[in-house]
């Protein structure tokens, strides 16, 4: 039985994230927490951060049936793979070493600009 067409969620947030926009997070308690380590496996991007008596909206990585911005943590390049930062935000994969790859980069980037991506399951 089909129950949604397209992977977004209405979460509580664990802690304000009104500014989280395009960060990675995860689950805790719950609760949509901001990933806090580079090892963390995201469930997905926040779509519309709101605060701790709001619900953010969620995309939810493999479920998400388009496109989306993305928080930078560095400059990224269009058409990279892009790997979780301990503060929720995407990097460059390194391609190597322990790491979290979450999206691709539809579109170029700085650090701290949202820029368009395709989010997946985390590998």
């Amino acid at each position: 039985m089909l129950v949604k067409t397209n992977g977004i969620l209405a979460l509580v947030p664990a802690a304000e994230q009104s500014d989280k926009v395009g960060y990675g997070f995860e689950l805790s308690s719950g609760k949509a927490s901001v990933c806090n380590a580079a090892t963390d496996i995201p469930l997905g991007v926040i779509l519309n951060g709101e605060g701790i008596t709001g619900l953010s909206s969620i995309a939810v990585g493999g479920g998400f049936s388009g496109t989306c911005k993305v928080k930078l943590g560095g400059t990224v390049a269009q058409g990279a793979l892009g790997q979780l930062t301990a503060t929720g935000t995407v990097i460059t994969d390194a391609g190597t070493g322990a790491r979290v790859i979450v999206c691709r980069f539809l579109e170029g980037g700085v650090i701290d600009e949202l820029v368009e991506a395709v989010i997946f399951l985390p590998a």
